[in-house]
């Protein structure tokens, strides 16, 4: 069985395409990042209107699954499209095997090399983040476990003690959680 079957995409609400000719530009709002956007991307992401599944977009735009899954989720690694999943908002059971992500209602805003601001409308709260912490932040706009957070992050910080970034993040993802900041993928059946 497919692993991407059922996967659905929607376009994040603070990503603006502009088109120029041939050539698309995509922006993140709040970061403030521009990425080029190739045509077959672009076809995509016309698509997300809504919430749509792989399947929908690969059959809209004629391509094959095993095209449009990987490019969905580089799309989602560059923070231009989220998955639809419903999050769950308190701690689980084993927080270790848990994928988190971040809140797509929940703002982010970046301050220069000096961090974030995080801020939850629903729940009127502000969290300010240092470097370390706002790159754990972008990094949770796909799904991902603590020990992908903390792997990227050993890559990210040369020199971090493992041990001390697995303690840090496990800690940091449990504040993050408590505060409705991130949620726990809820996988579908």
């Amino acid at each position: 069985m497919n692993a991407a079957r059922g996967l659905r995409y929607a376009l994040r609400r603070d990503v603006a395409i502009e088109d120029f000719g041939g050539r698309s530009l995509a922006l993140r709002c709040e970061t403030l990042e521009l990425r080029e956007v190739n045509a077959s991307a672009r076809r995509m992401l016309a698509l997300l209107d809504g919430v749509r599944t792989v399947e929908d977009i690969a059959a809209a735009t004629g391509l094959a699954n095993e095209l449009v899954q990987p490019a969905l989720a580089d799309m989602e690694r560059l923070g231009l499209v989220r998955r639809a999943v419903r999050l769950e908002k308190e701690r689980i059971g084993n927080m270790n095997e848990a994928k988190f992500l971040a809140d797509p209602d929940v703002s982010f805003r970046q301050e220069d090399d000096d961090g974030g601001i995080l801020y939850n409308a629903e729940t009127d709260s502000l969290e300010v983040l240092n470097p370390v912490a706002a790159e754990i932040w972008k990094y949770l706009s796909a799904p991902r476990t603590q020990a992908e957070v903390a792997a990227h992050l050993c890559e990210t910080c040369v020199g971090a003690a493992r041990g001390q970034v697995e303690k840090d993040v496990a800690e940091f993802v449990e504040s993050l959680l408590k505060k409705g900041f991130i949620g726990v993928v809820e996988e579908p059946s």
